[in-house]
């Protein structure tokens, strides 16, 4: 009898609750249909599916966006969540909208040109799953270029510590392969605009500052498609000045000593001064 209860209490127990994981991407006018195509193929390829997919439509597209788009929303197997906007705002501006439609207790980041490798999901869902004391799982990630040239692995470190030192000298993760719990996400009140291209730097310094604890999983989780364009959109002047700024910012907010503060920004001024081709050499050393 006491065994025939116990397998009735057992039978009866609740299942497990599985927890919900929401990633957060935007397209854009300049995005090319075929581009974001793949993005979203390869998360339907997933060995774990994601729970919702919350893609800001970030103003208006052409047609062939949204034809994809319409394709993928009939699919089934994931919620696919539009959010459209009515005129391009930049990326801060999309993913804090994006981020209020996300029901999910974890946020996974991806960009609409990026390809998720096909166990991502499952590898950083797992790891949250086992270490609910680690806020942000990140993992390593490789840019592919269109022109044919050779993938760039980007290894940055794996634990904590290591990445807080890291993190004082430049930005040592890459956006599109973070997991982060919903909850850290809006206690910092998401993401701001006022450093440019340098938002993502920004979110995670913060994070870091409030308590964040952070992981890398160390091996390519996501293939970042690159270009000569977007390298070279991370130099010049106005670049170099919102860069100072920031890092000034960083400075008075105690995330960097004065010591740090001033050999990062004389390093960093004359790489974001360079020309274009000797600041792609650079990326290239920086990022293996």
């Amino acid at each position: 009898m006491a065994a025939l209860a116990a397998e009735l209490e057992k039978s009866a127990a609740p299942a497990p609750i599985r927890t919900r994981v929401s990633v957060l991407m935007s397209t854009y006018v300049r995005e090319k249909a075929a581009n974001l195509e793949a993005s979203l193929e390869s998360l339907w390829a997933q060995t774990e599916l994601p729970d919702e997919i919350v893609l800001v439509v970030d103003g208006p597209v052409g047609a062939d966006q949204e034809s994809v788009l319409a394709a993928f929303g009939r699919r089934g197997g994931i919620d696919l969540v539009l959010v459209r906007l009515p005129a391009n705002g930049g990326l801060a501006a999309a993913m804090n909208e994006g981020l209020a439609h996300c029901s999910g207790e974890y946020v996974m980041r991806m960009d609409s040109d990026d390809i998720c490798q096909p166990d991502r999901v499952e590898l950083q869902m797992a790891y949250a799953r086992a270490h609910p004391e680690i806020d942000m799982i990140c993992s390593w990630s490789e840019d592919f270029f269109e022109d044919g040239s050779l993938t760039q692995m980007k290894v940055v470190p794996v634990e904590h510590e290591a990445i807080l030192r890291a993190l004082r000298w430049r930005n040592v993760l890459q956006h599109s392969t973070v997991v982060v719990k919903a909850s850290s996400l809006r206690a910092v009140e998401g993401y701001r605009s006022e450093y440019g291209l340098l938002e993502d730097y920004d979110l995670f310094v913060r994070l870091a500052q409030s308590g964040v604890r952070i992981h890398v999983i160390p091996k390519v989780l996501v293939s970042i498609r690159s270009s000569l364009e977007q390298r070279q959109r991370r130099g010049g002047w106005q670049y170099c000045l919102k860069e100072v700024r920031f890092r000034f910012d960083l400075f008075r907010s105690g995330f960097l000593s004065a010591r740090e503060f001033i050999l990062v920004t004389g390093l960093y001024t004359v790489f974001r001064l360079v020309s274009g081709g000797m600041r792609r050499r650079l990326y290239v050393l920086a990022r293996t």
